[in-house]
Formats: C-alpha cells, structure tokens, sequence
C-alpha cells in the first residue's frame, strides 16, 4: 500500500544566526500529529530540529549535510506509489537572485558554502522515484528579504517558479514581499498553527483543501492576534490539486476534534449529521467528518470547500502551463489548458476511500451497540507493509541515521529514572512523557511529580536558567535579550550547561548590537543607543564596538539638534540671523551624514544672505547693503561674487 515519508524540519537555536521563537515547536508538533495522531509509522518519519536527537533514537541536528542526506534517504526509499513530505520551519534569505533554506550551522556570511539551495532541493524531490512530491516552507526572513536587489522579485519568487516548472507542488507561508508571524499566544507559526488546524480538525485532506483552508484562515489568524497580513501562496500544478496529504488507508483512523478557541469559533448547537448518498459526494472528496447539513451550524468548524471547483484562470498568452510563472499574491490554481483532471473520476475515487473509512470507523454507530471508540477491545493496529522498492522499517539497511523512531516505554523510563537521579529533573519530564499510559508503571505519578517539584525549585540551576533565558527572547526586543543574558548568567560554573550559557550570552550580545544597528539605520538614534547600552561590559570586543557606535549615535543627535536650532534662528531680510544659522551648522563634523545636509543649507543660506544685500542695494541702503554681504563666508559659491559686489557698492 501506498505510504507518506515525510522529513520535518525545525530549527530556534541557530549557530551563527539570531533565534527563532517557534520553529522548532512547528515540527516537533505536526510530527507527533502525524504519527501519534494519524497514525503513520514512526520508521518513515525523518525528524530534524534542535533537540531532536535528545528525545527520538535515531534523529539528528538539522545541518547542512544530515539534511540533504535525509531527503535523498526518504527520496530513494519510496516507493512508486508513495508520497515524500519536506516541511521546513526555519530560516531562508535570497542571495544573488537564488533562494536559500538555512540549515542550522549556516553562516550568513557564506551562504553559498552553507545554505541549501531551493533549487536543490526541489530536483532532488522531482527526481526521486515517489508518485507524489509535497514541499510545505514556513520561512522566517531577514528585513533586507523586503528589500531584494534589482531585477529580483523578493525571497520566495524564485522557489514559485522552479515549483511550477517541475510540476511540484509547493506551498509557501507567505508571499515574498511579507513576513512569517508567529505569537506567544499559540506558541507557533501562524501558517504551521492553521496547517495543524487543518489536518487535526477540518479534514483538510488534499492539498486543494489545504490551500484553500490556509488562504483564509492564516490571515484571520493574523488579524486576530495583531499582526501584520500573511498570505500563504501555492503552486498546485494541474492533476495534483487531489494528491492527499496523509495515506488513504489512515484517514479512518484520524480523530474527529473540534479546535479549542471559543473567541473565534464560538460554541453553537449540535448540528445534525448526515452522510450524503455517494453520488452526492463534492467532487474534491469528502473529509473523515460528516458534513454538517448546515455550515453556519458546524459547531465551530469551518464548511467544506465548495462542490463545484473554482474556475481556473487561463495562462499568460504563448506560455505553456507547465512554465507559466506564478503569480506570488495569490493562491494558484490549475491552467485552463488542462483544467481539473477527469474531476468526477478522481472525486468518486477519494470520496470513496474517505467514505469507506468513516463507515469502518463508525461502524458501531451504524449496525447499533456501542461506538467504535468505547469499545471495550482495542481494534488491532496492522502495520502498512512498505511499497514496492521501500526497504522494511525494521531491515537493517534502515537503521542508521534514518529515520528516528520514538525510544520504547521501558527504555524511556530507564532514562528518566536516571535523570531523575542526576537531578535533571527537565531531562527526566520529557523522558517520562514519552511513555504510553498503558507501560506506566504504579508508580508513574510519583515520578512525575518528583521531577515537576525538583524543576520548578530548580529555578537558578543549569539547564533549567539556561532554557528559562532562551524562551525570554523576542526577535525584535533588546530588553528581553538583556533578560535572557541576565537569566543566564544564573548557571553556575561549575554545571554542565556552564560553556552552553556563555556561548549563548556572546551570541546574544551581537544580537543585541545588531539590532541597535538596525534601529539607528531606520533613524530612531534614541532607541538605538538605549539598545547598545544593554550590551554587557564584560563582553569586551562587542562591548567595545557598542560604545563606539553609542558615542557617534549621540554626536548624531547632536548635530540633529544644531539643525534644527539653526533653522529655527532664521529671520526674513535679517542676514545676521543667516550669519548665526551658518555659525551653529558649521559645528557638525565633517564625517557625520548629517554634515551633507549642513552644507547644503550654509550654501543656501548664504545666497540668502548675499540676497538680502542685493536688495537693500536696490533699495539705496549701500552701507546696509556692504554690511550684509560681509556677512557671506569664505569657501561657498557665492563668496567671490559677493566680495566684488562688496567693492562695487564701497566705490559709489
């Protein structure tokens, strides 16, 4: 049977580059929903983020190499009839017209010895042996990805048109010209919290069904927690728009769940249920739930695509479908060439396969007696056999490296009793929680609680700081930068996680001097030097460059403040008033940006001046007049001209 490889990827704690807050909660969860949830085998499911290797046998970090390796391992290992997932939560930039992924030891200053090439990436998939390919990219960017150079059409223009050349289907979590948001309030990214949504909830299970939910519901989202618009963007190519995103034989299996946020979806009646006759089914196939017979009544969840699909759009005049350029604002939909591909074959097929697993699920509920889920024998979980060309999951040739399977219950007690013991009481929480309730032992609660106890009096110890002060960063917020420093400074010497919170305290440092940079790049001098100032004094190099810049950010506000006085000096037909302007903007330094526009203005003012000496010449008032264009000084334009004019008027 056919089968989904996916390789999940999620990165916070770069080597070289400024934290993220949420990436790594994106891959750890959508993992877990699709293996503890769905139902997929653990065997098939690559998983790379930061601490992946601590709590799944078998995983790896997420550098250059253990992810390019993982992909080719999934690509290679699928089978004809399978399906290869690549998420990706993290990093990516444009550079040199070229979109990048960052793996997590990239270097910003070698990003094309150590960034992962799209392109790359997107031909390996395009040349594996799988039937189907599914790129999904949450991407955080850097300011500069706003502002791409010319001719490029920003982070992410690029991907959409390989995508589209290679008939891929990709999804991206926002269009070039926008940001990827993230909240502490839902402790993810916005695209990665409406594509969990999706799956767990409102039987999103074709990528047609996705698109359309993620086009809707990730700006909704934004607008809800008070950010800035994101809009998903796509390129589903023709006869793809169908491709499921989970195997069709789990989709019985998958939980029916209604989401749990009341301020949004609020709680309505109980709708009525109904399952239509299959001849009625939408042609884009029917999700695990039943359909609520009315979607203002769906209790919360959001109605179903539209029966009817929308109709496609035709492509640029002379260019091909297959090649066509994607529109980077906008979902994209199939070429009018092609259209929807024999719609009510593949809509009977899917609906079929959906509808059988609903039946099968719920076939207690139709013959009488009790629901499946109450029923008192567990149904027996028969594991997919792997597709033709797949290696078994349990071969020998699968084990290295490839592709991190959950530890057992038994083990994962050992390791947390051992932990507990050590006195890693956060190590040991996450050990604990990965047993399954029916391997706990008599006393599972007790452990639990001794652990929850030792992390919570933990409180200035080791890891427990140290991971206390990296979930104090905000991306855009020096204070908490300075927080998190302050937090670390908290591991004793003499612990483990000692050289870690060092490492991390120089890290954040330049963090915190980048981002004052960027501050006073913008224009804002003021907050820029309340940033630099937060820069610790024993972080001698960057401490030293900080006061640097501090020093030239309050010249600079000094000679924005001799402007503006100056320009407040000036008087109508009054040349000293000039004279004294002149006197004050001759102050600023000449290595200053704010000596160019100092200049300009002496300039103009003492054209001013010689003006107004021009005018009380014409007016009779010849001593006035000399008076006034004494007044222009030496080394502008007008000197010259005013010292004859000067000589001129003394000989009358």
């Amino acid at each position: 049977m056919a089968s989904h490889w996916p390789v999940i990827v999620g990165i916070n704690q770069y080597q070289s580059l400024q934290p993220l807050m949420y990436a790594q909660f994106d891959a750890l969860e959508l993992r877990d929903l699709l293996v503890n949830e769905v139902g997929l085998l653990p065997q098939y499911c690559s998983l790379l983020t930061d601490v992946s290797p601590m709590v799944y046998q078998g995983s790896a970090a997420p550098t250059q190499t253990i992810l390019l390796e993982r992909l080719g391992q999934s690509c290679d290992r699928a089978g004809p009839d399978d399906t290869v997932w690549f998420f990706f939560s993290g990093y990516g930039v444009q550079w040199q017209g070229q979109d990048y992924l960052l793996p997590i030891d990239a270097d910003p200053n070698r990003i094309e010895q150590t960034g992962i090439l799209i392109e790359t990436l997107l031909k390996r998939m395009h040349q594996g042996k799988q039937r189907q390919s599914i790129i999904m990219l949450d991407i955080n960017r850097p300011q500069s990805a706003l502002s791409p150079a010319p001719g490029n059409q920003g982070l992410g223009a690029q991907s959409l048109a390989l995508a589209q050349e290679l008939a891929l289907p990709l999804i991206l979590s926002c269009r070039p010209n926008q940001f990827s948001q993230e909240t502490l309030a839902v402790r993810h990214g916005l695209f990665t919290e409406a594509l969990i949504e999706g799956l767990r909830f409102h039987g999103c299970l074709t990528l047609a069904q996705m698109v359309d939910y993620l086009r809707d519901r990730v700006p909704e989202l934004c607008q809800h927690h008070w950010r800035p618009p994101q809009n998903p963007t796509a390129v589903i190519p023709p006869g793809q728009q169908y491709a499921m995103l989970v195997p069709s034989s789990l989709v019985g299996q998958m939980p029916v769940g209604i989401p749990p946020e009341p301020e949004l979806l609020p709680d309505l009646p109980e709708p009525e249920l109904v399952v239509p006759p299959l001849g009625e089914i939408p042609a884009q196939g029917m999700p695990s739930q039943m359909v609520p017979t009315d979607p203002a009544d769906s209790g919360g969840t959001r109605p179903w695509p539209s029966v009817e699909p929308p109709a496609p759009e035709p492509p640029p005049t002379g260019v091909p479908p297959a090649v066509a350029a994607p529109d980077p604002g906008a979902i994209d939909q199939p070429s009018a060439s092609t259209g929807w591909p024999v719609p009510w074959r593949w809509g009977l097929l899917v609906a079929g396969l959906l509808l059988l697993g609903v039946l099968w699920r719920n076939q207690s509920s139709f013959w009488g007696g009790q629901p499946a889920l109450e029923s008192a024998t567990p149904p027996v979980s028969i594991p997919e056999e792997p597709a033709s060309g797949a290696l078994p999951p349990d071969s020998p040739a699968a084990e290295p490296l490839f592709p991190g399977t959950a530890v057992s219950g038994a083990e994962a007690l050992e390791r947390g009793r051992n932990a507990l013991a050590q006195q890693q009481f956060g190590e040991a929480l996450s050990w604990f929680k990965q047993i399954p309730e029916v391997e706990r032992p008599v006393d599972y609660q007790a452990l639990v609680d001794q652990a929850e106890i030792g992390y919570t009096r933990a409180e200035l110890s080791g890891d427990v700081a140290l991971d206390r002060a990296r979930r104090l960063i905000e991306p855009v917020s020096a204070s908490l930068f300075n927080d998190a420093i302050e937090q670390a400074r908290q591991v004793p010497t003499d612990d483990p996680a000692y050289e870690q919170a060092q490492a991390d305290i120089a890290r954040w440092s330049q963090v915190i001097l980048d981002l004052a940079v960027g501050r006073a790049a913008s224009g804002d001098l003021a907050a820029a030097i309340s940033a630099a100032r937060l820069v610790p004094a024993d972080q001698a190099e960057v401490w030293g460059q900080a006061q640097s810049q501090i020093q030239r950010w309050e010249q600079r506000r000094i000679n924005q403040q001799l402007l503006q006085e100056a320009q407040s000096l000036l008087q109508p037909n009054q040349a000293g008033s000039f004279q004294s302007a002149i006197a004050l903007a001759q102050q600023i330094p000449p290595d200053y940006p704010e000596s160019a526009i100092a200049q300009e203005r002496i300039e103009q003012w003492s054209r001013d001046i010689l003006a107004i000496a021009r005018a009380r010449a014409a007016a009779g008032q010849l001593p006035g007049a000399i008076s006034a264009a004494g007044l222009v000084p030496p080394g502008t334009s007008v000197y010259d001209q005013a010292q004859a004019e000067m000589q001129q008027w003394q000989g009358q």
